[in-house]
């Protein structure tokens, strides 16, 4: 599983061309999932069970908030070139990933299709 989550970021951090499979597209998902959910469970867990006067509290969670965000900003831009990789395996375009910004179910759909034989057709060159 980490396998694929550090292959995705590490060597297709910006990779628009070429195809990922469903495994990779659901794995990625999956663990970047889980880690957005622990460290949203810890900030909210510290956020509402721990006094607000406490002043360490406070500027540890204004500092993972900002790791939070940080996090998902530096994630944008796998996900989105891991989708169009997807969304290449499956025979589609790439662009249409615009079309699951707007209508986002519709990237789950786009992601359960079956991978296409052949060459990619939508791949840059």
């Amino acid at each position: 599983m980490k396998k694929y989550f550090f292959d995705v970021i590490i060597h297709k951090y910006a990779d628009f061309s070429g195809r990922a499979s469903r495994t990779e597209f659901w794995l990625f998902n999956l663990f970047y999932f889980l880690i957005m959910l622990v460290l949203s469970m810890v900030f909210f867990f510290l956020m509402f069970a721990v006094p607000s006067d406490n002043t360490v509290v406070g500027l540890f969670l204004a500092f993972l908030g900002l790791v939070i965000g940080l996090l998902y900003l530096v994630m944008l831009v796998p996900c989105i070139a891991l989708s169009v990789r997807r969304l290449h395996d499956a025979g589609l375009s790439g662009w249409l990933i615009l079309v699951a910004l707007i209508f986002s179910p519709i990237l789950i759909i786009f992601g359960l299709l079956p991978p296409t034989e052949g060459p990619n057709q939508y791949d840059a060159q």
